[in-house]
């Protein structure tokens, strides 16, 4: 297995999310803390479709800065939303949550289709940086 995705399926991912960041809407490669393609479910824990577009998203920043950093700094919210998942489960089956377009399926082909909410959260989030508690987590 390679180290990581194919120039091929950055690109696919890139135009799927407009090249913006999926959680911010911030076009991708024009903010100081730059871009990157984020594996929802970790390269820590390889499995087969670990570099394939269902599993990859679009975030501005690093794993340290910028929404990516923000999806590592907070795991129990990114997993709410869509932008981690749990090992073991099909990344093509957890919709993802983005600040334009809502909740989203992510498709192997590296096309996304509108989904329906987890039954634990609302349709719209105006701030998803936000818990209901009002606090970031």
């Amino acid at each position: 297995m390679s180290s990581k995705p194919t120039a091929e399926t950055r690109r696919t991912v890139q135009r799927r999310d407009r090249y913006r960041c999926a959680m911010c809407d911030r076009e991708t490669g024009s903010h100081w803390s730059g871009d990157s393609i984020h594996h929802r479910e970790p390269r820590s824990h390889p499995f087969d479709r670990l570099h394939q577009p269902e599993n990859l998203l679009q975030l501005c920043g690093s794993g340290t800065t910028g929404c990516h950093g923000w999806v590592h700094a907070h795991p129990k919210r990114a997993y709410q939303l869509g932008y981690l998942v749990h090992t073991g489960k099909d990344p093509a089956t957890i919709p993802v949550y983005y600040r334009t377009g809502g909740w989203q399926q992510l498709n192997a082909d590296g096309t996304r289709t509108p989904a329906e909410p987890p039954s634990d959260q609302p349709d719209y989030i105006p701030d998803i940086k936000e818990t209901k508690k009002g606090t970031q987590e």
